[in-house]
């Protein structure tokens, strides 16, 4: 009998080519959108579990207060890790990391090398790697020693037996021959390192990197290796009670030092952490879990909207094989065998759509990988436990789909299934609540992508309040190196304006009375405001090099602020200036002598932060800010860069076109707009296709009382307008789901952003009036041909 019903569903699904098509491309569709982001999630969430010690490996986390508030920081300084393995005998290994700037000699050029990091041999004992060239446990032990992974071997040498040979590299400005210690496999895609080339950490030390008073200087990633079973919160109190009873003067940190609270983060839950999500030396910026759960949630709306598609599909196509049904009754076939042969049909389609659907993704999956910025080291077939998951998905899936249409059928009356009078009993709740949810899904997903395009377009072309056209920044080491650009560039005519500055990467802490805030410094010369176009609302300007004023009892830099921060401490505009300001400590530190606009420095991501101006000598200056002809903006690169090589011949430029840069900035919902929009064009197709089955369903089910309205004299547009109208009141019917859901989900979206778009009745109306119209236009299609067909064929047997 089996053998039958598989003779049957493959003649079915020969015969009628269209429909099968349909049912096999929609759920395999489904299918590989499961298996791709499934593939994506199981990444994220088995992160470094690869290590041997990886369940009791913690990093060390920093917590400082600025402005009255905590700030988490995912580093630490480059002395605690060894004090507290010393003191606590819970920890028994610890390795530290710092950034290692690189330059690698390739033939005659130099190359700037990322992956750098300084660290202590016991890396390679904390976290587990392949060694293919020399051996670990001896790698690190020398100072002009590095270990390199297996793409840089073949970069800089061809191959990858090298231990032994030397390579030449840069580091800090000096440049030296390395003994290749060891070669590693290269890193798999879920690991939170990010180490390329591996340094002593006694070289970082010889070259300067840990300061006279290390407590102080947070910016090294610190790892401690707990005995088996420890429970880290004793381990956290510890740790507190060792910095409390610490003798730390006011020069090395005292107070300061003993207030940073220090915390153990399990390594395995670095890469999805929401609280110590930035990158510390050696170790990748964190994911956002939230990326994990919306592409889950997708999954699950493909494959739910193709398991509707496949329900109603399977429905529609019952009708036509009524007699077949009749004749397997006849011959005495139970209701039981009717519907397990039905449903055995659907276990069969999809079996055909699972495999469909693995090679679909096997194909898609490089394409995947650069929607969601991710480099899979494994492949779809490669990964059975995956492959297994998703089958067994598939067949419950199967189950859960083929068993509604599979009960319809099997109570067709024999007599009504030969007499070619079977009809779907009572008004097909389930099929009609089907199409609702199907259509409330896609129309979220538009409104959804509206939104996204919306916000972003608004972030794009957001007024910063300050002028970022035509400006090219130029990160260098010193002051000396910016000078001696600035007189290569003196005489070029295509720049018009040419500034040093500190860059917007430094703040401290600021009191004014009672009132404690976080304020970005910045030093920039003469002229860069006006560069900028950023006005001076009140006051003066700062003068070059020095600008003080020498009180009865202490001598304090005068500094501009901006609005925003003056808001903060309370103090109106035509009130702020010769205002006196403290430092952390409550000490007079600086006065007020202008207030400049508000503008957003970098994107339109940030929101106006509290901003300091400085005397041009008070802060290093590491930018080169250029100004250039708008004429020559394409241009300018080249003649930047050969002056660069004047000044340093083996250092690569760092530039960036400051419009560019900001723009760039929003590249992460750029790619989730896109995931979100190819969801939504899957969506709308499956969706199509379940509607228009169920549409071919009815028009079936009417094609008598069709016949009867064209003989009476109905036209083919009456015709048409009644068969659409049920279908059309649940698509309408669906806004009244999808308006109330999407904008709870848009609201919460937009919340992650300090400017945002309000959302207005467009967003809602265009979504609505897009799948009314691709629902109607795909009713419509199964409409007219009903309405266009022969009265004569539906009526002749009566």
């Amino acid at each position: 009998m089996l053998r039958n019903y598989i003779k049957i569903a493959l003649r079915n699904v020969v015969k009628h080519k269209g429909y099968s098509f349909i049912n096999i491309t929609g759920l395999a569709v489904g299918i590989a959108c499961c298996l791709l982001i499934f593939m994506y999630v199981k990444d994220e969430v088995t992160y470094d579990l690869y290590h041997q010690h990886a369940d009791n490996t913690y990093r060390i986390v920093s917590e400082i207060e600025f402005g009255g508030e905590l700030s988490p920081i995912s580093a630490t300084n480059a002395i605690e890790a060894k004090e507290y393995a010393e003191s606590i005998p819970e920890i028994i290994n610890f390795v530290r990391m710092d950034n290692a700037t690189i330059l690698a000699k390739k033939d005659d050029d130099y190359i700037r090398q990322f992956g750098g990091v300084y660290a202590d041999p016991s890396f390679f004992d904390i976290f587990q790697f392949e060694a293919l060239s020399g051996a670990l446990g001896s790698a690190l032990q020398d100072l002009n020693t590095v270990v390199i992974t297996r793409s840089n071997a073949i970069k800089y040498f061809g191959e990858v037996d090298v231990a032994g040979r030397e390579l030449t590299l840069q580091l800090s400005g000096k440049i030296e021959q390395y003994i290749v210690d060891a070669v590693i496999e290269d890193l798999p895609s879920n690991t939170s390192l990010d180490v390329q080339f591996i340094f002593p950490w006694e070289k970082n030390v010889a070259l300067g990197g840990v300061y006279k008073f290390p407590w102080q200087s947070i910016g090294v990633t610190s790892f401690v290796q707990l005995i088996d079973g420890t429970d880290p919160e004793v381990v956290n109190e510890k740790i507190k009670s060792y910095k409390d009873n610490m003798d730390l003067s006011d020069d090395e940190g005292g107070d300061w030092v003993k207030g940073i609270v220090t915390s153990l983060q399990p390594l395995t839950a670095m890469h999805l952490a929401e609280k110590f999500d930035s990158g510390s030396p050696g170790i990748k910026e964190a994911s956002d879990s939230n990326y994990s759960y919306v592409l889950s949630i997708i999954a699950v709306i493909i494959l739910l909207l193709a398991c509707i598609n496949f329900a109603n599909l399977s429905v529609a196509r019952s009708l036509p094989r009524a007699k077949e049904i009749g004749v397997r009754k006849v011959l005495g076939a139970r209701k039981k065998q009717v519907a397990f042969q039905f449903l055995s049909e659907a276990l069969y389609i999809s079996t055909i759509a699972f495999v469909v659907g693995l090679l679909m993704a096997e194909m898609l999956l490089p394409v995947f990988g650069g929607l969601v910025n991710k480099q899979f080291t494994a492949n779809v077939l490669s990964d059975p436990t995956l492959i297994v998951a998703c089958f067994l998905l598939v067949m419950l899936t199967a189950l859960v789909a083929g068993a509604y249409p599979s009960m319809i059928i099997s109570r067709f009356s024999a007599i009504a299934s030969l007499n070619g009078r079977v009809k779907m009993q009572g008004k097909q709740y389930v099929s009609k609540a089907l199409v609702l949810l199907q259509f409330s899904l896609a129309g979220i997903l538009v409104v959804g992508v509206i939104t996204m395009n919306k916000q972003i377009s608004y972030l794009v072309n957001y007024d910063l309040g300050y002028d970022d056209s035509n400006l090219v920044v130029v990160n260098i080491k010193d002051d000396a190196n910016g000078q001696l650009l600035k007189n290569e560039l003196a005489s070029n005519p295509k720049i018009s304006q040419m500034i040093m500055g500190s860059g917007y990467g430094r703040g401290s802490e600021v009191t004014y009375n009672d009132i404690r805030l976080f304020t970005i410094e910045t030093s920039q010369e003469q002229g860069y405001l006006d560069m900028i176009d950023v006005a001076l609302l009140e006051g003066r300007q700062l003068r070059e090099n020095r600008d003080t004023y020498a009180t009865s009892t202490d001598t304090l830099n005068n500094i501009l602020v901006n609005e925003a921060f003056l808001k903060k401490i309370g103090v109106e505009r035509s009130e702020a200036i010769n205002q006196i300001l403290g430092d952390g400590r409550g000490n007079p530190q600086s006065r007020i002598v202008g207030v400049v606009q508000d503008f957003v420095f970098g994107n339109a991501r940030n929101e106006v932060t509290p901003l300091a101006f400085q005397a041009s000598s008070v802060i290093p200056l590491r930018q080169l800010s250029i100004k250039v002809h708008p004429e020559y903006i394409t241009e300018i690169k080249a003649d930047i860069e050969a002056a660069w090589r004047s000044i340093e011949p083996y250092e690569p430029i760092q530039l960036t076109f400051q419009d560019e840069s900001n723009q760039s900035a929003f590249a992460e919902e750029e790619r989730w707009k896109t995931i979100i929009t190819y969801s939504t064009v899957l969506a709308i197709m499956i969706s199509c296709l379940g509607l228009f089955g169920l549409a071919h369903q009815s028009a079936l089910q009417r094609q008598k009382e069709i016949g009867v309205r064209k003989v009476l004299g109905a036209s083919v547009k009456q015709l048409v307008i009644l068969l659409n109208a049920g279908f059309s009141k649940l698509v309408l019917l669906s806004l009244f789901v999808t308006i109330p859901v999407s904008y709870y989900l848009a609201s919460n979206w937009l919340d992650n952003f300090s400017n945002k778009i309000n959302l207005g009745v467009l967003v809602f109306l265009i979504p609505a009036a897009i799948t009314f119209g691709i629902a109607t236009l795909t009713i419509s299609i199964q409409s007219f041909k009903t309405a266009n067909s022969n009265p004569v064929d539906s009526l002749r047997d009566e």
